[in-house]
């Protein structure tokens, strides 16, 4: 029996030795290859600490946009965090692309940051919700943003988007019209009722032509609204700005230059023509057009899908009436805004700083930044096709020191953009049906009524 035990520990004792030499063999190898996976590890925890966000635009997020020039140069610049541009839409439209965006929100999508295309876009989804306030990382960083750009949409007291382009409007003006009608470029001082006389000539000095021209969007209902007030639709005390006379003194205007001069498109034709706004005032079937900075972009500075023989000059949106001190203009633009969602607010908020501030001129647009040098940007946009636009009227028409705007409002909804429809549809009543304006007056105040009283 005792031999049988020594012979059992024997055993054992050799099995204990070839596991301690097996660990030790480990160890080694381990020591050989063991550079290579540090180092390979250290790289997953590197990447691991890579923050990557999601970015929703309405673009297709090719080279060149406007925004993927931002998103590239950050990128470049910074180590720790990334931007992902996501595309929902490929035809730049953006009511599409909210729609998408607004399904995905409430599917808990993971969404960081979201670039909106105007001001009551961002007001909707503040009031809805789905939006993160940047009041917090402004305060951190000491920051006005009044003091830095020209517009910030405020709701309930906070704000919820910085500005990246400011897109000034203006009236863009084809040059040789002006000259065939002996006219001179208009000055700040001109008021809309010149604006009708210039589109009155403009028309006379050739068959065929129209001197200005409307299109359907919402500012066309009362661009006044959009220069005079701070609010375009709602009064500093709530209440709905409908009834304030320039409503009848812009749809008296529009009528009047439809019907008795007769120098527009009438609206109906517009609706039903289905056009694109450019497309009469670049075919030069029309002279003057109200219009805001996007049209360079889109039109003016594209002689591919607009070639012409006319140069394109520009003039400041007229005054409300003579009482009225020269420079005031309605200034829209994108802003970019943080989702709720999103599990990477403070470094979102890195991103659109920098998208904002120091590298919003690399968009190829003039910036939302006061603190930008516009007039470069300008410059840069333009290039060699000063054949094109006149760019000293553009520069005189943009950053003469007299323009301004109303500045933001105290009342802030979540609902803007459905007064916005009311108030066009107050103005398609009184042009397409030829009610008064006392009934398009009432038809508006009562549906912008419902439309508040369904918000509360």
């Amino acid at each position: 029996m005792k031999g049988k035990g020594d012979t059992k520990m024997k055993k054992a004792a050799m099995m204990i030795t070839l596991a301690a030499m097996l660990v030790l063999s480990a160890c080694g190898q381990g020591g050989n290859g063991g550079n290579a996976g540090s180092s390979a590890e250290g790289k997953e925890e590197a990447a691991k600490d890579v923050v990557t966000l999601k970015l929703y635009t309405n673009a297709k997020g090719e080279p060149g946009e406007p925004m993927m020039k931002v998103v590239e140069a950050f990128n470049a610049q910074s180590e720790k965090v990334k931007v992902e541009h996501v595309a929902l839409v490929q035809n730049n439209d953006s009511r599409e692309m909210l729609q998408k965006l607004d399904v995905l929100s409430a599917t808990g999508e993971k969404v960081d940051v979201v670039l909106m295309n105007n001001e009551g876009y961002v007001l909707e989804r503040a009031g809805n919700g789905m939006l993160y306030p940047l009041d917090e990382f402004y305060e951190a960083g000491q920051i006005d943003p009044e003091e830095e750009f020209y517009r910030n949409p405020v709701f309930d007291g906070k704000v919820y988007g910085a500005m990246t382009d400011a897109s000034f409007w203006y009236v863009a003006i084809n040059e040789n019209h002006l000259a065939e009608a002996n006219l001179q470029l208009p000055s700040f001082d001109w008021t809309w009722d010149d604006f009708r006389t210039y589109a009155k000539s403009l028309k006379e000095s050739k068959d065929g032509r129209f001197g200005a021209y409307f299109h359907t969007f919402g500012e066309y209902a009362n661009i006044i609204a959009y220069t005079d007030f701070q609010n375009p639709q709602l009064k500093e005390d709530g209440t709905l700005q409908f009834d304030d006379p320039s409503f009848e003194y812009w749809f008296n205007l529009r009528r009047g230059m439809e019907v008795e001069d007769q120098s527009v498109r009438p609206l109906a034709d517009v609706l039903a023509s289905k056009q694109h706004w450019a497309t009469d005032f670049m075919n030069g079937t029309t002279s003057m057009m109200p219009i805001a900075m996007y049209s360079l972009d889109e039109a003016f500075l594209n002689e591919e899908s607009y070639p012409r023989d006319f140069k394109i000059t520009f003039a400041p949106l007229p005054r409300s009436s003579e009482s009225v001190e020269p420079g005031l203009t309605s200034i829209g633009g994108s802003f970019l805004t943080i989702h709720k969602n999103s599990g990477h607010k403070a470094e979102a908020y890195e991103f659109i700083k920098f998208a904002t501030m120091e590298g919003a001129a690399l968009s190829g647009r003039i910036p939302g930044w006061k603190k930008a040098d516009g007039q470069a940007v300008l410059a840069e946009m333009i290039g060699d096709k000063t054949d094109l636009v006149n760019l000293d009227a553009l520069n005189a028409t943009l950053f003469d020191k007299r323009v301004r705007t109303a500045g933001s409002s105290v009342i802030s909804v979540p609902y803007q953009q459905q007064l916005k429809k009311v108030a066009e549809s107050g103005v398609n009543l009184f042009l397409l049906d030829n009610k008064s304006f006392e009934e398009a007056r009432q038809f508006m105040m009562n549906e912008g009524n419902k439309v508040i009283k369904d918000n509360s």
